[in-house]
């Protein structure tokens, strides 16, 4: 019985040893790998523990035994018990290491995806930015603290409840639900602008919204989520900004026409400075208003040199609302010397040159000519005049005044140095220019030119005889006698003391001669009076010259001058032709 026995003690044996060794090696393990059993594990932990150690117990206990009979399948059973719970023991050496590994990864697992679970809540909460997520009817599941902040609600106070519930325009909410089934339909997302009011707030705040939808694992639906970030300031400072460029188009506009308005009349003032006429100031002068004011008309009204009434001299524009001639107490500028405003939002003084019934906007404008008025500008349009119109018309009248009061200055001038200031005729400098043109002319049309160069006879005695006075008003006698004796293109001059050219163009030598001797008929027959004494008949020598082709103005006069000379040779009171020796 002895090798049964200690088969017995041996199998006994390696069964403790194998109970006491499970539990000591997975306790290793755990304190190497620093693991730790989950608390909802501990019971079935201890227990297994327990159970395994009091195995352990009984299989030792029972070597200590005394001797009693063992049969032949208790052995073959104690020692399969003992082969199995080595071979336990041995593999779970190595397993309960990676048992034990895989637990304490698991665990570290766990800690990590709480970690990012934290983090990703602090993220959503303390973001500058709403965040929230929704199920499929758009309620509300989860919103972070920046919505809680930008809305004061609490974190609870939302929740379950769809956007028509909460915002305070339910047509706002409709809106945001409509966009939130878009998501839903198309699995897509959807980024837009969101325009949401906030209680107690009466601007709207603008938010520009991602939302996308995502499935929930747990319960297999669709949730929506969403991050919205407030552009309330953003776009304010858009539209601020397109504001700005709106204001700065709008002045760009202005500048373009202050532009145009310089550069019409910049242009006007130099096509005044070039008139020559009335007639064609009046013309640059309605030009401009036309370009300046499109949509009006106007007229300019000149008084008469009789004072007794105004006159229309340029229109432009459309209909007429103004009557054509009338008297100056009529109109209320010309009575007061200061622009008159009629219009639906200016009730003015109505003038009564207009024609009734009196509509629309009129604006009459007086017109000063050297320091007083001398006529109107009349402006009429179906809108109001701008404060800004009314100054450029000011403007425009005044430079109409100045134009006119130049114009005469210039004609005055102009006068004045080409003709002579006793007789009225041209003078020496003018008959000069004169003559070389008509000589081009001639020589151009292939028709003579003729030259009449007259000296009154013995003019020095009766310059002695009747003085100097008197004697220029024979001079002056003479010269009324040429105009009245010369055709309307001739033109008659005063050379200088008692000698005078007459240029006749287009005229034969037959018809020449004719003219001159009825001219030296008229000058002896003249009755010449000063005052109420008659003066002594005066006679004159004619000389005649006709041009030739390439003659000069200078041998032009001097034949006609010889010619002169020659008849005051030969007896005076004649005509003499020049003769080309030459020839």
């Amino acid at each position: 019985m002895e090798p049964i026995y200690w088969n017995c003690i041996i199998a006994h044996g390696i069964t403790a040893f194998s109970y006491f060794g499970i539990p000591t090696v997975i306790g290793v393990f755990f304190a190497k790998t620093k693991a730790t059993i989950p608390s909802k594990f501990w019971l079935a932990f201890f227990l297994s523990g327990g159970f395994v150690l009091f195995c352990g117990f009984h299989h030792l206990l029972a070597i200590f035994e005394p001797y009693m009979p063992v049969s032949l399948l208790y052995l073959v059973v104690l020692d399969l018990m003992a082969f199995i719970s080595l071979c336990a023991l041995l593999y779970l050496m190595p397993t309960a290491y990676q048992i034990v590994e895989a637990i304490a990864k698991y665990q570290e697992d766990i800690r990590e995806l709480q970690r990012s679970q934290q983090i990703q809540r602090l993220f959503l909460d303390q973001g500058p930015f709403g965040a929230y997520i929704k199920d499929e009817q758009s309620r509300i599941l989860y919103y972070n603290q920046e919505i809680q902040s930008k809305f004061s609600v609490d974190s609870q106070e939302w929740l379950g409840k769809t956007d028509s519930e909460f915002l305070p325009d339910p047509e706002e909410g409709r809106r945001v639900m409509e966009n939130d089934q878009v998501v839903l339909k198309t699995l897509h997302p959807l980024k837009l602008i969101e325009e949401i009011k906030i209680a107690g707030n009466d601007q709207p705040c603008y938010w520009l919204s991602f939302k996308f939808p995502f499935s929930d694992y747990a319960t297999g639906a669709y949730r929506i989520g969403g991050i919205s970030i407030d552009i309330t300031e953003s776009i304010e400072a858009q539209r601020s900004l397109t504001n700005l460029n709106r204001q700065l188009e709008e002045k760009t506009l202005e500048l373009e026409a202050k532009k145009r308005e310089l550069i019409y009349l910049s242009d006007m003032t130099d096509m005044l400075y070039s008139c020559e006429s009335e007639d064609e100031v009046y013309q640059v002068f309605a030009l401009t208003c036309s370009k300046l004011f499109p949509n009006m008309s106007g007229s300019i009204y000149i008084i008469a040199n009789s004072k007794n009434y105004v006159q229309m001299n340029s229109f432009w524009g459309g209909e007429r609302s103004s009557k054509e001639i009338f008297s100056l107490s009529d109109c209320w500028a010309l009575r007061r010397g200061k622009l008159n405003l009629l219009s639906p939002r200016n009730s003015g003084l109505t003038c009564s040159h207009l024609i009734q019934p009196v509509s629309d906007t009129h604006l009459c404008v007086p017109l000063f000519g050297q320091g007083e008025v001398v006529g109107i500008l009349h402006i009429d349009t179906l809108e109001e005049i701008s404060p800004e119109d009314q100054q450029i018309t000011e403007i425009i009248a005044r430079t109409l005044g100045i134009a006119l009061n130049n114009l005469s200055i210039k004609q005055r001038l102009t006068h004045d140095s080409l003709r002579d200031g006793m007789t009225q005729l041209f003078n020496q400098s003018y008959m000069q220019s004169i003559t070389e043109q008509r000589l081009a002319e001639a020589e151009r049309s292939g028709q003579p030119l003729s030259i009449i160069f007259l000296d009154i006879d013995n003019f020095k005695s009766y310059n002695s005889r009747y003085g100097h006075l008197t004697a220029n008003i024979v001079i002056q006698g003479l010269a009324k006698l040429l105009l009245k004796s010369i055709r309307s293109f001739d033109i008659a001059c005063r050379w200088g003391g008692e000698e005078f050219v007459i240029v006749m163009p287009n005229m034969t030598l037959e018809t020449l001669r004719k003219r001159v001797e009825q001219l030296r008929l008229d000058v002896e027959q003249m009755q010449l009076r000063d005052g109420d004494q008659i003066l002594e008949g005066i006679t004159a020598s004619f000389g005649i010259a006709v041009s030739e082709p390439g003659i000069t103005v200078k041998d032009f006069l001097n034949r006609a001058n010889q010619a002169m000379l020659e008849a005051k040779r030969t007896g005076k009171n004649r005509a003499r032709e020049y003769v080309n020796t030459y020839n």
